[in-house]
Order: structure tokens, then sequence, then C-alpha cells
């Protein structure tokens, strides 16, 4: 379904969603093969169908794979490492920025920045690739590298995916006029089975993705959806930076130094009020207008994190929640020496002393990970940097944050 003009698209494009409709395999099937196979030719499979890529294109898509995947380091014994899989599947310029975006903060969260993947299906044809295709067999390849270089009994994988989403869960595969296919929660599951990934935080945006939440009720997973099984998302017009998910999610929530579920709670707070102006928006039209465009509901976010998942997750983030804290607590004190306090946060003692504390704790978090204390210094600096350039839009959310932070 979309839902366009003056508001936001639904993140839904359900028509399209029948991934495989005649929009798609016009360009790669014979008008009949569709009605043959019962609308779907790859039988349920996880796959896609694709046009080659002309020598060079594939050439290069094969050489961003090999050098992504052989920069991927060992892991550490008797470290909770975390390595990330970020994909776009849907070659719209939101879905990639979305990815890589996302990547680069979990990346900072969990001092994953060098065990990070990002794969994406491009911002559109004739545009140069900055990453390896999220084809099938790079997003397999991906994590079957990652599976034999991890620990199973020890390390966190997370893997996050942005798209538009079908009715039954699938995930869309699409380079329009090149690929097209579809990732369901089966396939996920069984290939981080396949790969020997245990541990695992699953991150999903995209209309629909209620339906990975059962097939990962597992004690070794957490799973965080967009919206319900029965539910469309906002926000994925080509232009955006962010859908509605992400943007509250990765771009708001997940810079703080709190827990991965305290932020996934302050996203869904987010989340209700952008759907809820979208909705004020909508009853704001002309009675003709409302009657062409759907009336917008709720996407409703799903969530469950398994109780073993959430133990190795709290180990994964320990270190970069505190230098997330001494982030924004330098911030503050900036601030306050300037005098341009953040509300409530004048006092530059206090802060200081605060500070001194979140930079003992990310330095007795970083060193088993093998991190000095200069290196932990310029994790700091980078996040009090990316908090300066957020600050104007979300100077709300960065005094809650810092304000959290001040606790002992």
């Amino acid at each position: 379904m979309v839902f366009a003009g003056p508001v936001v698209m639904l993140k839904g494009l359900a028509p399209t969603l029948a991934l495989f409709g005649s929009a798609l395999l016009g360009l790669l099937a014979a008008p009949g093969a569709l009605a043959q196979q019962g609308g779907d030719p790859l039988r349920g499979q996880f796959g896609a169908i694709e046009m080659a890529l002309s020598p060079t294109e594939a050439a290069d898509d094969v050489s961003r794979m090999a050098d992504a995947l052989s920069k991927l380091p060992p892991q550490r014994p008797g470290v909770v490492d975390t390595y990330i899989l970020s994909a776009s599947f849907w070659n719209d310029p939101v879905f990639e920025r979305e990815a890589s975006e996302a990547a680069g903060i979990l990346a900072r969260r969990y001092d994953a920045t060098d065990r990070t993947v990002i794969l994406s299906a491009g911002k559109g044809p004739g545009i140069v690739r900055a990453y390896p295709s999220s084809a099938p067999n790079n997003f397999n390849a991906a994590l079957g590298r990652i599976g034999k270089i991890i620990d199973p009994k020890e390390d966190l994988v997370i893997v996050f995916m942005t798209s538009h989403g079908a009715q039954d869960g699938s995930v869309a595969i699409q380079e329009r006029g090149r690929m097209g296919g579809a990732l369901r929660p089966i396939h996920l599951r069984n290939s981080l089975q396949a790969a020997g990934i245990n541990t695992k935080l699953v991150i999903v945006s995209a209309c629909f993705s209620g339906h990975f939440i059962l097939p990962f009720s597992d004690a070794n997973t957490a799973v965080l959806t967009a919206a319900a099984a029965d539910k469309t998302s906002f926000g994925c017009e080509p232009s955006r930076d962010w859908t509605f998910f992400g943007d509250a999610l990765f771009n708001h929530a997940l810079r703080s130094g709190g827990s991965l579920m305290s932020a996934y709670s302050e996203a869904l707070t987010l989340i209700t009020k952008w759907e809820t102006d979208v909705h004020t928006t909508w009853q704001a039209y002309p009675p003709a207008q409302r009657q062409r465009e759907p009336e917008p509901e709720p996407s409703n976010p799903q969530s469950n994190v398994g109780e073993n998942a959430a133990l190795t997750i709290a180990k994964a983030e320990a270190y970069g929640n505190a230098i997330a804290c001494a982030g924004h607590l330098s911030f503050a004190l900036d601030r306050a020496k300037t005098g341009r306090p953040l509300k409530g946060l004048a006092d530059a003692g206090a802060i200081t002393s605060a500070l001194t504390a979140a930079q003992g704790r990310a330095n007795t978090e970083g060193s088993p990970r093998g991190r000095s204390q200069q290196d932990t210094a310029k994790a700091v600096a980078v996040i009090a940097t990316s908090i300066l350039q957020v600050s104007a839009t979300q100077t709300t959310e960065v005094t809650t944050h810092a304000t959290k932070c001040m606790a002992p």
C-alpha cells in the first residue's frame, strides 16, 4: 500500500510486493511463468531472479565483496565481540542511507567498526555503487564468513535489514530492471543456523516485519521490528535519510548511553508521536482526498528479547555505552563552560565528576578489548562530535541522554 502526497509514504508498496508480480518479472520471465508456478518462481526458497551485470560491474562487485569480507578480523577469546551485517534490499536511496548510517551507529555502540559489513541494492540504475550488492549469495556469503570467524558461545552477531515488506512477512529484494526476490523470516533463520551463528540481534525495518517475531522467539535471539505482522511502517520516500523506525531507533535513541531496550522504548515514543502527526495531517484533508488516500494506522513495532541474548547484548554494549555517556557529558560540559548549558546541566563541577566516572568505566571496559586510554579518548571525541552535529535538531534527546548519564 502506498500513502503518498503531502504527508508521507507508507513503507508498504503492498501491490508491488507480490514481489514477483508482473512489474518485476515482466523483465525476467515469460508472462505466463508466474501463473504456472503459483506466483513464486522460487517456490518459497531464498533467492532472486536476476539479469547479469556487465563484466566490469560483476568484477567490481566481486572485488568489493572480497575486500569487505577479507577485512573482518578474528574474534578475541575472552571478549564478547560483535559482528554487524547491515543490508538494504531495495534500490531506493533512503534504504542505502539507512543501512549505512545505522551500521555506523551500531559499530560505535558495539565497538565493531572493523567488524561491520554493509551490503546494498544501490541507489538506482546508473549510480556508482559504494557497497557490495545485497544479492542473496552475497548476503549468505557475509553470514558464512562471520560464522567462520566468531566463537558462537561468546560473540554477538547483529543483522539489520531495511527494505519494503510484503504481507506474508517477506523482505523485498529489488534492483530495478535487474533483480527481484524475497527474504522470508524462515530464510534468515535457516541461513543463520547454517552459518553456525548462535547469539544474535535481528532488526528489521520493513512493513509487516512483525512476521519475524515468532521464528526468532528463542533464548539466544533478540528481534526488533518496525511494524506488527499486519501493519505497514512509515517514511520510505526516496528523498528521506531515514524511515520513521530507523530515524527513531538509530538516529535518536541508540546514540544514548542506555541499554538496547531502553533505547527501543524511547524509539517507540518518537514513532508514536510522528505517526500521530501524520494522522492529524490526514484528518485535515478535504473529504475527497481522504477517500482517495487510506487512513494511516499505527505501525505497532514489535520486539522479543531472549534471556541469553539479553545477557550477551549487555556485555557487548558496555564499552560503547560508557563511551556514549562520556561523549554526551563532554558535550554538556562544553556547553556549561561556554555559558550555553543544556537544560538542568549548568553545574560544570558536577558534570566533570560524572564525566570522569564515565571515562573510567570506558577505560575499564576497553582494556580487555585491547583499547588503550588514547583509543578510548578518541572514541569519546568522535561521539561528542556526532552529538554536536545533531544537537540543533535533537536538543531534547541530547539533554535527556546527558542527564541520564549524570547518574552513578
